[in-house]
């Protein structure tokens, strides 16, 4: 994850702790966490098969979160 800017792992980490949320949602909370362009850190995020979009919605990828869960990775 060395790759990924300060406001991406926080992005993931909000995924991580709410797997699934609404796009409006998403970007008004990311904003409230420090993140200034959410759209485009989420753009980002989905480019690489972090997280995916769906319609009207974004959802932490299950190998990521699987592979949180296992400890093979930290953010």
């Amino acid at each position: 994850m060395g790759s990924l800017s300060e406001e991406e792992l926080t992005a993931l980490r909000y995924f991580i702790k709410y797997r699934s949320v609404g796009e409006l949602l998403a970007t008004r909370e990311l904003r409230m966490l420090g993140v200034k362009n959410p759209s485009k850190v989420l753009t980002r995020l989905s480019s690489l098969g972090l997280i995916r979009r769906g319609i009207g919605c974004y959802t932490i990828s299950e190998k990521l979160l699987e592979a949180y869960r296992s400890g093979k990775i930290r953010v």
